[in-house]
């Protein structure tokens, strides 16, 4: 599956969660963080990135740690081991 097919249904399967209180938070705010975060880090265009399947995985592990979290990008100054081992694979910016 592709970056951009991912659904807000989707979304919410994988983090679990049952409410739309949210909704527009994560739709709004959170995806498109997670994706420019994945096209920041790899250097990848977007349509680079969303012809890489295997970015779905680090892309929703993303989305749910910054939803539970909610202090992801402040206090952590780590990426998850999976997330950066993916997102490493295939970064074209070298710096």
């Amino acid at each position: 599956m592709k970056l951009s097919q991912v659904s807000l249904s989707e979304v919410k399967d994988f983090c679990g969660i049952s409410d739309d209180d949210s909704d527009t938070l994560i739709q709004d705010i959170i995806m498109p963080a997670a994706a420019s975060f994945i096209r920041e880090y790899t250097g990848l265009t977007a349509e680079q990135a969303d012809a890489l399947e295997d970015l779905t995985l680090p892309y929703l592990v993303m989305i749910d740690e910054m939803y539970t979290s909610r202090d992801y990008a402040v206090t952590k100054d780590k990426l998850n081991p999976y997330v950066k081992t993916v997102l490493d694979m295939h970064s074209v910016n070298y710096l």
